[in-house]
């Protein structure tokens, strides 16, 4: 993916795309006692501002303060970052137009900004190995499904292998370990990718759904696959 494209179209994946708006809102103290799944309660005021918000965990009020805000063109990955530390922000655009909790990562814009760091990835890494050697050579490195038989293929081994191939390639490559100081175990940190890959393109099937039942666990999971992403990038791209 041409990378101009890429940043315009992740530029475009913000808060917005997936905070509750503010006329969605369920205000304490009217609101709160019907609605037990949730635990921060915007409180409003006769004019309509909200300056404050009610915890029904600590049962207490706090003012908004600027460390509980975002802008709602935010955009995605700084979101995920910043949900490490905290479970919810207040939106605002002039004003508080929305908040944006953990529970709103499990949307389908999150996925889809996941899908396209998978789709640069696994792009980065063809190209990585198709600049370095031949197709022989790659198969005797990755061993992939796709070259498992013995008759003539249409394709290049580079089109037909998969994410896995690549990444088992990488695991097997000494000149890439030897460049970063990097040891078999070292990159394997980064198979989780391909059962995360999976899951992201194929919601759908049960074997690759990633059941986490608390919200928190869930950012948690998404942060460590963006920085396992992320590593892996910065590598590729100094190697």
């Amino acid at each position: 993916m041409n990378d101009e494209i890429f940043e315009q179209i992740h530029k475009s994946l913000t808060v917005e795309q997936i905070m509750t708006p503010k006329e969605e809102f369920y205000f304490h103290p009217q609101d709160s006692k019907f609605h037990k799944e949730i635990t921060v309660f915007p409180i409003e005021n006769e004019d309509g501002s909200i300056i404050k918000y009610f915890d029904s965990k600590g049962s207490r009020e706090h003012y908004i303060l600027p460390d509980k805000m975002v802008s709602k063109s935010l955009d995605i990955m700084s979101l995920i970052k910043m949900l490490d530390k905290n479970s919810f922000f207040f939106v605002i655009h002039a004003e508080i137009v929305g908040i944006v909790t953990v529970a709103d990562l499990r949307k389908g814009a999150v996925r889809m900004f996941f899908y396209l760091l998978l789709y640069r990835l696994e792009n980065q890494m063809k190209m990585y190995f198709k600049e370095r050697m031949s197709e022989t050579k790659f198969i005797e490195l990755a061993k992939p499904k796709c070259r498992l038989q013995e008759k003539m293929y249409e394709l290049s081994v580079f089109e037909e292998c998969s994410f896995y191939d690549y990444l088992v390639a990488l695991k097997n490559y000494d000149v890439f370990k030897q460049k970063h100081g990097l040891s078999i175990r070292d990159v394997e940190q980064f198979g989780g990718l391909d059962k995360f890959r999976n899951w992201i393109m194929h919601p759908s099937r049960e074997e690759v759904k990633v059941k986490i039942d608390s919200d928190m666990d869930y950012n948690r999971y998404l942060f460590k696959q963006l920085d396992r992403i992320q590593k892996l990038e910065i590598l590729l791209q100094d190697s």
